[in-house]
């Protein structure tokens, strides 16, 4: 089990209440509370230790405060009391912290990654949410998502390998072989115009092997919240 599964309930959890917020901050912070010790308890019984859990677990709360914060609901002005962040962590720059930490990640260090490229997948901005110029961000996130498909050459990895491998065997099927495709038609020497069909190739097949695991990471995250929805409440 990837570490980002052990998370996905609450992520889905927060994601339905933010469609129909309803009662008070306490509530709301009891409820996640109670989330987050199941994250603790299923990372646990996968195997992770505790420092890759509390990392992937920074980027997590940090996303839901900044939902809990912007959502329009009664409790949101109440919300800067039971903030996950400080209650967690001990901070409450988490908009700055957040890409802080992502930037000193280590590169093998893949499964919390996922968790981060989750929650900027999600809307997260932090610091950069106000920002007139989205660049930045944007910039962040494809380098972010760049490094999950980075095998140890420097070239793509496995482009056939999905977040949730388990329960998705079918769109594995389905999208590695057209990934992979499109890296060996790139690759493949064509005469005399080999070289310049690898060179080419070099530059334009991650961009489109980032651009296939985009729109499967997307399509998996919805399907994998659309399943948890009518199971959870806030």
């Amino acid at each position: 089990m990837r570490l980002l599964n052990c998370f996905i309930p609450f992520f889905a959890q927060l994601r339905a209440f933010a469609q129909q917020p309803s009662g008070d901050a306490a509530t709301a912070a009891a409820r996640l509370d109670a989330s987050i010790a199941a994250v603790r308890l299923a990372a646990a019984d996968a195997g992770y230790g505790e420092t890759d859990v509390d990392d992937a677990l920074f980027a997590a709360v940090a996303w839901a405060d900044e939902v809990l914060l912007t959502l329009p609901w009664d409790g949101a002005a109440q919300w800067q009391r039971q903030l996950l962040q400080r209650r967690y962590f001990n901070v409450s720059n988490a908009g700055v912290a957040f890409f802080a930490r992502l930037d000193q990640l280590a590169a093998q260090r893949l499964d919390v990654r996922e968790v981060y490229c989750l929650c900027l997948g999600l809307g997260f901005g932090g610091r950069y949410a106000y920002d007139c110029n989205q660049k930045a961000l944007t910039d962040i996130k494809r380098s972010n998502f760049a490094l999950l498909l980075q095998g140890d050459d420097g070239l793509p990895g496995e482009a056939g390998q999905l977040l949730f491998p388990d329960g998705y065997s079918t769109l594995r099927e389905q999208a590695a072989p057209s990934a992979r495709g499109i890296w060996r038609a790139w690759l493949r020497p064509r005469g005399r115009g080999g070289r310049l069909s690898f060179t080419v190739g070099a530059v334009l097949v991650p961009v489109a092997v980032l651009l296939v695991l985009f729109g499967v990471y997307h399509l998996v995250i919805a399907l994998s919240v659309g399943a948890l929805l009518p199971q959870i409440t806030v």
